[in-house]
């Protein structure tokens, strides 16, 4: 997995007082096996000398405008920064980038407004604004702090849930009665043995498998994703299947019987959201299981993604779903009129929720 990453968290004098800003959290992930960072300044590349005077954006104005402390416009020179920025970014295949919290370039969230008075604005560097509309997400260096930090207090020693490239990178998670841990080839009969059921598939919006193949397709294509999970009951300690726990302790569980995760939402163009989805074996309905499930994935995905948003659909018809959701503490935000086309051919309209990152947490204070 490649992070892009601003040059200074790192420890390279590149500010515009000509030091570094080095970053202990920023600088962590050098040592996680599988990781390469790429670092960048979008000042610098713009061709902004070292030391320079400071600049900030104008926050009140929608169109991007730069000014430094001198008062001359430098606002070609970040565009081209953030331009090469870019091109960097995706010649290295970066998904996620963690850029300095403010700065005019990479503040994510935040900067300072153009007044040159210390006064934060909600808003964006120019490199952050390119690479967020180009898919890339941007963190700054504290939500990468919380990120890391919430995932080593859950799962310590393992890889941190925010660089996940694969499911089998994510950590395995746990409620009181489901383990939730990837999905692998040896699940395949399992996984068939509940997709082939119609009516499973057909409430989820997705064709019924009709043969072990389509379950292996599945695996390899759509449950390899990360932060996708299969759904594992626990068993007594008589039980006939183990699954790795995070500290290498056996948990035995049943046959899987559903899958859970966080995908991206076809609906939104928001790289610091992702959606909620799910399916559930016939005989596990009714017990709580997927409200059990989606609760814990929710938390996964606020507090060891730090993600703003999860969003989630379903059809007009799934009381089922509607159910789940609701009891997750989602907000309904209206329908989506003729959004999907089903597995039968009928386009259908989309119950649509959202839940924010706020809201999760006065219900979890709750």
């Amino acid at each position: 997995m490649k992070i892009a990453i601003s040059s200074c968290l790192m420890g390279e004098p590149c500010r515009f007082d000509g030091r570094a800003c080095p970053n202990e959290t920023a600088r962590s992930l050098r040592n996680v096996d599988g990781v390469e960072l790429v670092e960048l300044c979008p000042e610098v590349l713009g061709g902004l000398p070292v030391p320079r005077p400071p600049s900030e954006i104008a926050a009140s104005e929608r169109v991007l405008r730069v000014t430094n402390a001198e008062g001359a416009d430098v606002t070609a020179a970040f565009i081209e920064g953030a331009r090469k920025a870019l091109e960097i970014v995706q010649q290295n295949g970066c998904k996620l980038a963690v850029l300095k919290a403010k700065s005019p370039a990479c503040g994510s969230g935040r900067v300072y407004d153009g007044t040159f008075t210390g006064t934060l604005a909600e808003g964006y560097g120019a490199a952050a604004r390119l690479l967020r509309g180009e898919g890339v997400r941007v963190i700054d260096e504290e939500r990468l702090r919380t990120a890391l930090a919430a995932s080593e207090a859950r799962h310590p020693g393992a890889r941190p849930a925010l660089l996940a490239d694969s499911a089998a990178d994510c950590p395995v998670l746990e409620t009181e009665r489901l383990v939730l841990r990837a999905i692998v080839p040896d699940d395949a009969e399992d996984v068939f043995a509940y997709c082939s059921d119609p009516d499973v598939g057909a409430d989820a919006g997705w064709p019924m498998h009709r043969t072990i193949e389509d379950s292996r397709a599945f695996i390899e294509a759509v449950a390899c994703e990360p932060h996708v999970f299969g759904l594992f009951e626990k068993l007594p300690a008589s039980g006939s299947a183990v699954a790795p726990g995070d500290g290498g302790a056996a948990l035995r569980t049943g046959p899987c019987i559903g899958s859970v995760g966080l995908i991206p939402d076809p609906q939104r163009r928001n790289v610091d959201a992702l959606m909620l989805g799910y399916s559930m074996a016939k005989p596990a309905w009714g017990r709580g299981l997927m409200t059990e499930a989606s609760r814990e994935v929710l938390r996964y995905g606020f507090e060891e993604l730090a993600l703003d948003l999860v969003t989630c659909t379903h059809y007009p018809f799934n009381d089922r779903s509607r159910r789940v959701i609701e009891k997750c503490g989602f907000a309904h935000e209206g329908i989506l009129h003729a959004a999907e086309t089903g597995p039968d051919g009928v386009v259908r309209d989309l119950e649509s929720y959202c839940l924010r990152r706020d809201d999760w947490r006065a219900s979890a204070r709750g």
